[in-house]
């Protein structure tokens, strides 16, 4: 099996070993070594910048090798940098996105206490063989080949020992320099360092619990069973535990080892996966650099470590399709309409702020092939120009963004010509428009019509209920003389109108979908154009009487 995320043989450590308990003193000599070496970097810096003037991108490899010195809680707090745009420049976060944790194996003997620990028992009632050596080690963990008494093969995945307590530790110790650089410098305030601090520590927590992995393992391999395209090494029943997971055993080849004529159908799979995985699944595997991702004998791609993962509800899902048509149609006020649906601005967020990055974003990609447009960046891009602005960044956002990030640069590397951007426009878009004829300009108003076509009837209903509720159910009121025939009719034909008016609108999208036969306006047909009057027509009277 390649090598687990972030995993390499007998790398330097990365200080995540060491007791389950830190104690004072191990807590003094981590601070002292924390912070001589953001002290050597400062002054490295200085000197550099200063007096050799040396670009962003030299002073981010050197930030690099101080996060990867000091282990697995500064290697994640580059990761999370390396997503925010409106504190760092592009070809910083470049660099930061890079970031891969080292670690030396720890010992055999540890390992087994770490199994027999998790199973209760000694490790030959779970295993018929079990090999000392390991596969591979990470600072968070590390997997051992294994065989099951029924003669299965299984990679087991066993949590290092201590880990857990020194990222806590650690996550201790930046919460101090975050509160205590907000003080005394307070136009940091606005980088929201202990925000920083506070989902990292909430990461790290999620990482580590393997048994929460194994339960995502489990959800993957459910919807990717049988995929001729996608491979899942699904978990064995009862053999995983918040420290210990068990796996089937998968092989392959990395991607960087594919040859010339099968690197560019492995690229077409992945990004294909993801956007299954986004758009179809609303869950998607959150780390897809080269190592964790390698090609199966049979052609499928096999996807492991699923530490981090990412949701997607339907509403950004809406606004990730939007976004990627717009910037394809060239529309930038749908690109700025599309990127304020995503939820990163808050209501008071001025509109117009937006417009002139996304006009100039445009205007840039429009020179440049399709192959070199990047959705991350575009994605930075607005975010740096909401800066100063009411942005928000949730977490499954800024996981998405590091997705593509990551699924970008592998795909690069392994079929250049290939163009994620198209790709995802190319599935946002086929869903809902099949007919070839239809024209650009309509496209916009297409996609937005299929969205109300969703949103309307639930929308309506909701309407109707709280109006209902308003009033007394109309049976109870009729027989106690309080309630009118004439109210009860008038209550019927609203929810007659309501259920006419949302078969209008589904038929009517149905048209637009098909392409629809007869004559045609904007690309669309005036038959579905027609019902579409109607159904708005029969909302607002069911809304009125409602009222």
């Amino acid at each position: 099996m390649p090598n687990e995320d972030d995993m390499d043989r007998g790398s330097r450590p990365s200080g995540t070993g060491g007791p389950a308990s830190p104690t004072r003193h191990s807590r003094l000599r981590r601070i002292w070594q924390i912070g001589l070496e953001f002290s050597k970097f400062g002054l490295w810096v200085t000197w550099h910048r200063g007096l050799m003037r040396c670009g962003t991108h030299a002073v981010a490899e050197r930030f690099v090798l101080v996060l990867q010195r000091l282990g697995t809680t500064f290697v994640k707090l580059g990761q999370h940098l390396s997503l925010r745009t409106d504190l760092l420049p592009e070809d910083a976060q470049r660099v930061l996105a890079r970031l891969q944790t080292h670690a030396a194996p720890f010992p055999a003997e540890d390992a087994v206490r770490e199994i027999e620990s998790a199973f209760g028992g000694p490790w030959q009632r779970a295993f018929a063989r079990l090999e000392m050596v390991p596969l591979a080690a990470a600072s968070i963990a590390q997997i051992h080949r294994a065989t099951l008494p029924d003669g299965r093969e299984v990679i087991v995945k066993i949590r290092r020992p201590g880990a857990a307590a020194q990222a806590q530790a650690d996550m201790r110790i930046l919460r101090t320099i975050a509160r205590t650089v907000n003080r005394v410098v307070p136009p940091l305030r606005r980088w929201g360092l202990v925000a920083v601090v506070e989902e990292i520590a909430e990461n790290l927590d999620l990482e580590m619990d393997l048994a929460r992995e194994s339960r995502f393992v489990r959800r993957f391999a459910d919807a990717w069973r049988g995929s001729a395209e996608i491979d899942i090494p699904d978990v064995i029943d009862g053999l995983c535990t918040p420290t210990v997971m068990v796996q089937r055993f998968s092989s392959g080849t990395l991607l960087d080892e594919l040859s010339p004529d099968a690197r560019a159908p492995a690229a077409r799979r992945l990004v294909d996966s993801y956007v299954t995985q986004i758009f179809r699944d609303g869950l998607f595997h959150g780390d897809p650099h080269p190592g964790n991702v390698f090609a199966m004998a049979d052609g499928r791609l096999c996807l492991h470590d699923f530490g981090i993962v990412g949701r997607v509800d339907r509403r950004m899902r809406w606004a990730l399709a939007a976004f990627a048509l717009a910037f394809v149609e060239q529309d930038a006020d749908w690109v700025v309409d599309a990127w304020m649906d995503l939820g990163l601005v808050g209501a008071h967020a001025d509109r117009a702020a937006f417009a002139p990055a996304a006009r100039a974003l445009l205007a840039e990609f429009a020179e440049r092939p399709l192959r070199e447009w990047s959705l991350s960046s575009a994605f930075g891009r607005l975010v740096a120009a909401g800066r100063f602005a009411d942005v928000r960044l949730p977490r499954d956002l800024l996981v998405l963004t590091r997705t593509v990030l990551l699924l970008e640069g592998t795909v690069r590397a392994l079929a250049p010509d290939f163009s994620v951007f198209e790709a995802v426009s190319r599935h946002a878009s086929s869903g809902m428009f099949d007919n070839p004829a239809v024209t650009p300009t309509s496209k916009r108003l297409q996609y937005e019509l299929g969205g109300l076509a969703g949103e309307m009837p639930s929308l309506l209903a909701r309407r109707l209920h709280e109006a209902m509720g308003r009033q007394s159910i109309p049976g109870l009121r009729t027989a106690t003389g309080g309630r009118s025939r004439a109210d009860v009719d008038g209550a019927s034909r609203r929810v007659a109108l309501a259920l006419v008016a949302a078969g209008l609108y589904v038929a009517s999208s149905l048209l637009v979908q098909g392409g629809g036969g007869g004559p045609q306006w904007a690309g669309m047909p005036l038959l579905a154009l027609a019902g579409y009057v109607l159904a708005i027509r029969f909302t607002l009277l069911a809304v009125r009487g409602a009222a």
